[in-house]
């Protein structure tokens, strides 16, 4: 629920409430990031979004001491709460930035969770900052919460930035607060060599400016990478790291982890991993469907691939992720025509087939917000890839042709393949098709695993 300022005078919680103030209050997943983080242990509490001007945050902030259980802060209010607050946490203070107030006892002490979120999803990864070589892309707001965490667990500190002015400030505010910490500023030119972790903490690369991108390179002894931002998954910066050898992270678990850590400053409750992971993966799936409407204009998502590919296991599980309802484009043609695919090669012919494939995918394109699997030949045909595309983002599933044989040698119902030798007349129909695959589909995703098939369709949208 997303209210206006006058909409929030006249509000009456019927339960424990919080929110997110902010302005402009456009697009945010804070509501159902919460209403999520609410569900895992069925707490009976709302979260609301209210856009408060920065003329009325002081009378925003007195009526939801009186209504609301705790509130989080974005942009314009992060520091403008400050007066307001009766204590504050010391990372919040140290970057003079608050996201959280708790009320307590008719007291209000603010946090900053942002600064959690990070550490957090350094944690996950392993990544150890003790001594480590850090560049820091930025010099704004979230890249201060970045370099104090940074800083603070004993990195040596790099800040670049396209002004070295700013970046010089952050440096000094930094060191105000910790004495002890090592930190440098430097211009792109001078980056140093031995850098390990590189942390963007600028805009250069979201949405829709994607191509935009902090850096041209990595220093070449980089080991991980971390992106603050999270639309799109894959960001110009991560798409620098050079395939399994650094490991990288963009923003979006920060985001819940950093609302997690609200909840628990809110009300003392902790969330179990394997929880917080099945949030993670619902909100990539969520971005997706988001990706696949505003930079693609589609409505549905379309695998594509070669028999025993995995689109139609694949398939049900980006469905179930992203919200989407599954549709299989062999199994509707069978119920359609009341016989099985084999039944039909047998009595009328493959071109009868791909006739019948080639109306109920005219059928299928109609339907809104489907996940799609094609059968492994319907794209030979030009009107069939053109029908699919004109409302679906067609993926090719590319994968590797010892994981199909393996999955085919299971199967009996492969019309194609009942004579002979099965696995040469595979390899034959596979290498005849393959570049097929990759000439019509608009993304194209490798892996032998299924867990990562899934994780990278999501993420390349």
């Amino acid at each position: 629920m997303l209210l206006s300022f006058e909409e929030f005078q006249q509000f009456k919680p019927a339960k424990p409430t919080y929110a997110l103030f902010g302005w402009p209050l456009g697009h945010t997943m804070s509501p159902e990031l919460h209403a999520a983080l609410f569900e895992t242990d069925a707490t009976d509490a709302d979260y609301i979004g209210v856009a408060v001007p920065p003329e009325h945050l002081k009378e925003a902030f007195s009526l939801a001491k009186e209504k609301l259980a705790g509130i989080n802060l974005t942009i314009p209010h992060k520091k403008a709460v400050i007066p307001l607050l009766d204590a504050i946490d010391d990372g919040a203070r140290d970057l003079n930035s608050v996201n959280t107030v708790a009320f307590t006892g008719g007291r209000a002490k603010g946090y900053n969770t942002d600064i959690l979120g990070f550490a957090a999803s350094l944690q996950k990864d392993g990544v150890e900052l003790a001594g480590k070589k850090v560049l820091l892309l930025g010099y704004g707001g979230a890249a201060a919460v970045m370099a104090y965490h940074c800083a603070r667990a004993g990195a040596h500190l790099t800040i670049t930035g396209r002004n070295l002015e700013k970046a010089q400030a952050l440096r000094g505010q930094l060191q105000a607060a910790l004495p002890e910490s090592k930190i440098s500023v430097c211009s792109k030119r001078h980056i140093p060599r031995d850098i390990q972790v590189v942390v963007n903490g600028t805009p250069l690369g979201m949405y829709p400016r994607e191509d935009a991108a902090p850096l041209r390179f990595l220093p070449r002894k980089t080991e991980y990478v971390f992106d603050a931002i999270y639309n799109p998954p894959v960001t110009s910066t991560i798409r620098l790291a050079p395939g399994r050898k650094v490991q990288t992270r963009d923003g979006l678990y920060m985001l819940v982890m950093q609302a997690a850590h609200a909840q628990t400053i809110w009300t003392g409750r902790t969330f179990p991993e394997a929880a917080l992971d099945t949030i993670l993966r619902r909100l990539y799936g969520k971005m997706a469907v988001k990706r696949l409407h505003d930079k693609y204009g589609k409505k549905n998502l379309v695998l594509c691939g070669f028999m025993g590919s995995g689109k139609t296991t694949a398939g049900r599980k980006i469905a179930r992720l992203c919200g989407m309802k599954f549709m299989d484009a062999d199994h509707y043609l069978e119920e359609k025509e009341g016989m099985k695919i084999p039944e039909i090669f047998e009595r009328f012919g493959e071109p009868h087939f791909r006739d019948l494939e080639t109306k109920y995918l005219a059928e299928l394109a109609q339907m809104d917000g489907i996940v799609l699997a094609l059968g492994g030949g319907a794209v030979l045909r030009p009107e069939n890839v053109q029908t699919v595309k004109s409302t679906g983002l067609l993926i090719h599933l590319d994968t590797p042709f010892y994981r199909i044989v393996k999955n085919i040698s299971y199967s009996n119902t492969r019309p194609l393949l009942e004579k002979g030798d099965k696995l040469a007349q595979t390899k034959k129909l596979y290498n005849a098709r393959k570049n097929i695959y990759h000439s019509v589909s608009d993304l194209s995703v490798r892996s032998p695993r299924l867990s990562e098939v899934i994780e990278r369709v999501i993420k390349s949208i």
